[in-house]
C-alpha cells in the first residue's frame, strides 16, 4: 500500500516528476513500467503532488519561439514598501509571465510580452506604472531567449530510464501560429496534462485536429510543456538573476558555454544596458559570488562582465503559476497577451 505522507517527497515522487520533465504529457502506464511501479500508484502519487501545490505541468508559448510576440524582462520599483494589491494585480495580468520580488536595485523583476513594441509601451506606461505604489518602470526588450526553464532536469531517474523516456522531436515545418494554437497553450497553462478529448473540447476542435497541432507546437518549439516542481523541494532553494555584458559578437559562443551550468534556469539576450539576464538556482547563499567569479573566470576570454546581482526574495509567479511563500502553485494565471 503507498502511505507516503502527504505534504513529503520521497524517491519515487522525484523520479515521477523527473520522467514527466522528459515527457510531460506521457502516460502513466509508460511511467509504471519504466520505473517498475504500478500505473495506478503513479497516479495517485501525483495527484497528491498536483493537489498540494508540490509539483504541476503546465503549457506555455515559448519566448524563445514566439515571433509573433514581444518579449521584455522589466524592472519595477515601488515608492519605498511593496503593496500586496500591487503584487497580486501584476501577478494575475495575462501580460505577466514571471514575477519575481528581488534584492537590489529593482524591487520586482518581470518578464512580460505584448503584440508588438507599441504594445510594450502601453504596458508599461498606461497599466504597469499607473499601478498603486508604483515609482518607475524600466523594460529590456528581450531579443532571444536560448535556454529555458523547461530544458532543466532533476537527477533522479538512471540513463537507462532517461533513454527509455526520450523521445525525438519529430520534423515539422515552422508555420505562423492559428488562433486555435493560443487555445491551446492557453487551455495548457492551466492544466499541462489535460486529456486530449477534455482539450479538444476546451478549445472547440477536434481531437485528430488538436493532436496534429500539438505535433506540430512541440516539434517547433513554439509550445513549451513543462513539469515544475516548488523549488525548495528540488534542492536549489536559492535563486538569483544575474546581469551581465557580453560583446556581441561573442554571445554565441558564451550561450553555448553557459549551457553547462547545472542551476541555470533561464537565459535571455536583451537590448539594454547589459544584454544578457541569467537567472540561476543555487544549493545555498554561499555559492552566489562564488558562481559569479566561476562565470567571470571561465568566460575571461569571451569579456563576459557580471555588472549587478539580484537575489530573488520571492517568487510570486512563474510561467503562468501563482506561487505561495513556500513556492507552490496556488493558482494560474496564464500568459495571454494575444487577447488581453
Amino acid at each position: 500500500m503507498d502511505t507516503q505522507p502527504a505534504h513529503t517527497l520521497d524517491e519515487l515522487d522525484l523520479a515521477i516528476v523527473h520522467a514527466l520533465q522528459i515527457q510531460p504529457r506521457v502516460p502513466w502506464v509508460r511511467i509504471g513500467e519504466v520505473l517498475e511501479v504500478d500505473a495506478v500508484t503513479v497516479a495517485r502519487r501525483w495527484d497528491r503532488m498536483v493537489r498540494a501545490g508540490m509539483a504541476w505541468v503546465d503549457g506555455y508559448l515559448s519566448p524563445g519561439h514566439d515571433n509573433e510576440g514581444v518579449y521584455a524582462q522589466v524592472e519595477i520599483d515601488m515608492d519605498g514598501r511593496l503593496r500586496e494589491d500591487t503584487i497580486g494585480q501584476l501577478a494575475r495580468d495575462p501580460h505577466v509571465l514571471s514575477l519575481k520580488q528581488t534584492s537590489g536595485g529593482r524591487d520586482l523583476l518581470a518578464i512580460v510580452a505584448a503584440v508588438d513594441l507599441d504594445g510594450l509601451a502601453q504596458l508599461s506606461g498606461d497599466r504597469v506604472s499607473l499601478l498603486p505604489g508604483v515609482r518607475a518602470v524600466r523594460s529590456h526588450v528581450i531579443t532571444a531567449a536560448p535556454f529555458e526553464g523547461a530544458s532543466w532536469r532533476l537527477r533522479s531517474l538512471t540513463r537507462r530510464q532517461r533513454s527509455a523516456l526520450a523521445v525525438e522531436r519529430p520534423a515539422v515545418p515552422d508555420e505562423p501560429l492559428r488562433p486555435l494554437d493560443r487555445r491551446i497553450a492557453l487551455a495548457l497553462g492551466t492544466d499541462g496534462r489535460m486529456p486530449l478529448t477534455e482539450l479538444a473540447g476546451t478549445v472547440g476542435a477536434s481531437a485528430a485536429t488538436v493532436r496534429r497541432r500539438l505535433r506540430v507546437l512541440t516539434g517547433t518549439g513554439r509550445l513549451s510543456l513543462r513539469c515544475a516542481l516548488a523549488r525548495p523541494l528540488t534542492g536549489f532553494p536559492v535563486s538569483v538573476v544575474y546581469f551581465g555584458s557580453v560583446p556581441a559578437q561573442h554571445l554565441d559562443e558564451t550561450v553555448n558555454a553557459l549551457r553547462t551550468l547545472p542551476g541555470l534556469r533561464m537565459c535571455s539576450i536583451t537590448a539594454g544596458s547589459h544584454n544578457l539576464v541569467l537567472d540561476i538556482w543555487l544549493p545555498s547563499l554561499s555559492e552566489v559570488h562564488t558562481t559569479e567569479a566561476l562565470l567571470n573566470s571561465r568566460l575571461a576570454h569571451l569579456d563576459l562582465r557580471i555588472t549587478e546581482r539580484a537575489l530573488v526574495l520571492r517568487t510570486v509567479k512563474h510561467v503562468g503559476r501563482i506561487l505561495d511563500r513556500r513556492g507552490r502553485s496556488v493558482g494560474s494565471a496564464p500568459l495571454n497577451y494575444w487577447d488581453a
